[in-house]
């Protein structure tokens, strides 16, 4: 593959991708609130980013800028907060925006683009197609039946704690389709690459788990951090 960027990188790396952040440590360091990205349009294959959307108050054009530099039918594949989580979200001073699984569709046009006046923003080109999405559900949410944890997800707060995304940048009109299954598996993959920045050599395999290690993982799953 070839190009491939990850947005927001802030203490970690993915490697073999152009890690950007704001921080003076990443390869590409600059603030996407206002400049734009350095890459030519449509010379990037696959973007990544996890938890950083929220924090750039220019998110249009940010977003902007990602969609300028996918190719056609190239993925996006984002990690982001919860709208109803209070814990982690609503009240952290530094998330801007919210999002729920409905956000990426006022930028399909099968779906709810078009409906916001976009044309007045002057952002009514970018353009996606969402392939997947991913609840991480929180406590006794993830024992319930598929139509209550719609429910709870619906009217009760601090019932997802994130959401994943899998998107695919259209840019020529015609039709993008993508496999859930395999951009679900390269958003973990990628997710579970990030490795700190200054680290060297491959990553050594994981060892068999402690007890410790074993409840610290389940109490993350309980907590929808998994």
């Amino acid at each position: 593959m070839g190009l491939q960027i990850n947005i927001g990188a802030g203490a970690s790396q993915i490697p073999g991708f152009v890690n950007v952040d704001i921080a003076a440590h990443a390869d590409v360091s600059l603030d996407l609130n206002e400049s734009p990205l350095p890459f030519d349009d449509d010379s990037v294959d696959l973007a990544f980013s996890y938890h950083t959307l929220e924090h750039i108050e220019n998110y249009l054009f940010a977003l902007g800028e990602i969609h300028r530099v996918l190719k056609h039918g190239a993925p996006f594949l984002v990690g982001l907060p919860y709208v109803s989580l209070t814990y982690w979200h609503q009240v952290n001073p530094y998330h801007l925006h919210d999002f729920n699984e409905d956000s990426f569709d006022f930028f399909d046009p099968a779906k709810l683009q078009g409906s916001a006046v976009e044309e007045e923003s002057g952002r009514s080109a970018i353009t996606f197609t969402k392939v997947f999405h991913r609840f991480h559900y929180m406590g006794g949410a993830h024992l319930l039946p598929p139509p209550l944890k719609g429910w709870a997800r619906v009217h009760l707060l601090n019932t997802v704690r994130k959401i994943d995304f899998g998107l695919l940048a259209v840019k020529e009109g015609s039709p993008v389709h993508g496999d859930p299954r395999l951009l679900k598996a390269e958003f973990d993959r990628l997710l579970a690459s990030r490795r700190p920045y200054g680290a060297s050599g491959p990553p050594r395999p994981p060892a068999p788990p402690s007890m410790r290690q074993r409840v610290r993982r389940a109490r993350r799953w309980w907590q929808g951090n998994d």
